[in-house]
């Protein structure tokens, strides 16, 4: 396939790809069809989105029991209701057609939290690892225990049990135990987990419109102490959106300093944050610009897709982008471009190092019909994806 005078980073290219390799990239105008060639004009060639925040084993499962408040805590008592009730099989179906769902649509590179209340489906979700792969699909899976290790007595065992199964990063959710001391207790006990696994750790951390949830300055000071930095994520952050100024400046410097990635999901959290309040009503999404400006690494996670939180997610990653842009008033130009960029730059530190598009590596990349991260973000289109 030949792409002329196609937008790739700053500049307009030619590029040809053959058996999956990327043969020549040269300028714009140089290079000539080859018989039975297959071309494409202009558009913009990106890297694959990275999905830093799914829960692929409640995926499209919100039907079966909805949410009728909207709020996580009936959410999360939802979901502890379908959980008793999975299968392998169930578990197994829905997992790839999601991912399948994030394939198409460009993003070939997922991270998963998967609920240790449920071994059997973190077993199921760490055995898919190698059936996605062979699709071009990397998946990652996180040890989440949804509704923490400290409230009572098996969920740490249950909890160390998923860990110990393959998984790829060591989850909590501070914010759920039962008291602040348990809460940061829990984020120390998953430091030691993290440190006996040789693992990276990803936290659900301050999901909540409380200003007094303070976990993340905790998570912040045990990557500091124990030298995490660049493996850790803290995902959500909520709590900030509520933080005095002062403490926020702090805590943001905290994380800059940490080497913490916060990642922001706007299409949960503008649904389910502000739900005690009466008016006005907080939007309920982490500082993303004022993080950045403290030099934060920052993501977006799509989290749910038709899930017992949010049943409207199509797993598209430029949904949860454009949501961003909204609530957290990111409309200038440069803002917008930051947002969509994101998705494949920092959306795929926590699996490693940034993709790269070069003469002689792999095709793995993707075709927009548009070149402006404006243009996408208006018409949000399905992309040409090519696995490599």
């Amino acid at each position: 396939m030949l792409f002329s005078n196609t937008r790739l980073g700053g500049k307009v290219h030619d590029l040809r790809i053959r058996d999956g390799i990327v043969i020549r990239i040269a300028p714009a105008g140089t290079l000539e069809p080859e018989p039975d060639e297959e071309q494409l004009s202009g558009g913009w060639i990106t890297p694959p989105m990275a999905e830093p925040h799914v829960h692929l084993d409640a995926a499209l499962l919100g039907a079966r029991m909805p949410n009728r408040s909207g709020t996580l805590r009936e959410g999360i008592a939802n979901w502890s209701v379908l959980r008793a009730t999975l299968t392998a099989e169930d578990v197994a179906e829905r997992a790839l057609r999601t991912a399948e769902m994030y394939a198409e649509r460009g993003t070939l590179s997922i991270r998963t939290h998967v609920d240790t209340g449920n071994l059997m489906a973190v077993q199921t979700l760490v055995e898919l690892k190698p059936t996605l792969a062979a699709q071009g699909i990397q998946l990652e899976v996180v040890a989440f225990p949804q509704e923490g290790i400290l409230r009572a007595p098996d969920r740490r065992a249950q909890w160390e049990a998923a860990v110990a199964l393959g998984v790829d990063c060591v989850g909590a959710i501070p914010h759920f135990e039962r008291t602040t001391e348990e809460g940061w207790e829990s984020v120390r006990l998953a430091f030691d987990l993290a440190d006996q696994h040789g693992l990276k750790l990803d936290f659900h951390c301050d999901e909540t419109d409380d200003p007094h949830s303070r976990n993340l300055e905790v998570v912040c000071a045990q990557a500091i102490d124990r030298g995490y930095a660049g493996r850790v994520v803290a995902g959500h952050c909520t709590a900030m959106h509520s933080y005095n100024h002062p403490y926020a400046e702090k805590v943001m410097e905290l994380v800059a300093t940490a080497g913490v990635q916060v990642v922001a999901n706007p299409l949960d959290n503008v649904v389910l944050q502000g739900r005690y309040d009466r008016y006005p009503k907080r939007r309920g999404i982490t500082r993303v610009d004022e993080l950045w400006r403290f030099g934060c690494t920052v993501g977006i996670g799509h989290d749910s897709v038709q899930d017992p939180w949010y049943r409207l997610g199509q797993a598209h990653m430029l949904d949860p982008a454009q949501m961003l842009v909204h609530v957290g008033q990111l409309t200038g130009e440069r803002e917008m471009e930051r947002v969509v960029e994101t998705l494949w730059t920092e959306n795929h530190l926590p699996f490693g190092a940034l993709p790269s598009i070069t003469e002689g590596g792999a095709a793995r990349m993707l075709w927009w019909p548009v070149d402006t991260a404006v243009a996408l973000l208006i018409e949000r289109p399905l992309p040409r994806v090519f696995r490599g």
